[in-house]
């Protein structure tokens, strides 16, 4: 009995490898291109819940570094304004002592005057369209007066040193990490209620008998008494402004803390998403090598003949 030479089942194995290694140098060239294993989580197999898990984990992470951005921002400009606003009492405070000292006055009523503008102007501070010390109301003017006059004219009208803020009676909130909620900035109201009702009793005793010049001994007496409860106003700003250095310390933790994390997770994700490009370059030349084979064995098989084994 003489054997059969067929070249069909030869054929079909032929091009089911050439079909394969056409995959093979596919999948190795949208992976150099990608610097991905795949491009659907189905392909990561068992892997997709883990990665999908730490892809949420890292989004969530993400947007409370942005939070925390922003945040920092508004800290960092609290402290400039509270400083400035302590700059500026104690600059009168020590014109009081200096007129006491030389028991003569000058240039007393635009001293007022300019310390209760300069600390006004600063507590509707606005950044990018937000007040700074209105609290939640960020859209609103937190001072309504800004001039020493109008305060007076405010209190003599039957209004109180309240009337003359009009921010929120809250300020912010926010949240920095997984549970963890902070309460920040400071209320207009809180800086300069105590410095206001100061600049006004100032203003007042100036108006009813003008610092100019020697100073009568009722003049002295209430200058003297007035430099405890100014001391007192610049105390309670200054601790508003180490709270709020309190504040710029803790988000600069969480915000480490969160780059840290951050880094681990787009590096666990990267260890199962990411190819290993030499490898994969490797394993692209040699698909291509066994891709020419079998063009060239389904050439060649396409050449033969029962001629061939006669």
């Amino acid at each position: 009995m003489v054997g059969r030479v067929s070249s069909f089942g030869q054929q079909q194995l032929l091009i089911q490898g050439l079909q394969q290694n056409q995959r093979d140098v596919f999948t190795a060239q949208r992976q150099i291109t990608t610097g991905k294993e795949t491009n659907e989580y189905r392909g990561l197999a068992g892997e997709t819940g883990t990665v999908l898990g730490a892809r949420s984990t890292l989004s969530r992470v993400e947007t409370y570094q942005q939070t925390i951005d922003t945040v920092g921002g508004k800290l960092d400009a609290n402290d400039v304004q509270l400083g400035a606003a302590i700059e500026s009492v104690e600059s009168l405070l020590d014109q009081i002592r200096l007129t006491i000292a030389n028991n003569q006055a000058a240039g007393f009523t635009e001293q007022l005057e300019t310390t209760f503008s300069f600390v006004a102007n600063g507590l509707n501070t606005n950044i990018d369209g937000t007040f700074l010390f209105s609290g939640a109301e960020t859209g609103t003017q937190p001072v309504n007066v800004t001039e020493i006059q109008d305060f007076v004219a405010l209190i003599d009208g039957g209004g109180t040193t309240a009337d003359a803020f009009d921010n929120a009676p809250v300020a912010f909130q926010a949240r920095i990490a997984d549970g963890v909620d902070l309460e920040f900035g400071v209320l207009a109201s809180e800086i300069g209620t105590e410095i206001f009702e100061e600049i006004e009793a100032l203003y007042r005793a100036d108006q009813a008998t003008p610092f100019d010049g020697e100073l009568t001994d009722a003049q002295r007496t209430f200058l003297s008494g007035q430099i405890a409860s100014i001391e007192a106003a610049i105390d309670g700003v200054r601790q508003h402004q180490v709270d709020n250095g309190l504040g710029q310390e803790r988000i600069k933790v969480l915000d480490e803390q969160h780059r840290d994390t951050a880094i681990f997770l787009e590096t666990f994700i990267a260890d199962i998403e990411d190819v290993d490009i030499a490898e994969a370059v490797t394993r692209l030349n040699n698909d291509q090598v066994a891709l020419q084979a079998s063009y060239q064995s389904i050439g060649s098989l396409s050449q033969l003949s029962l001629l061939n084994f006669l």
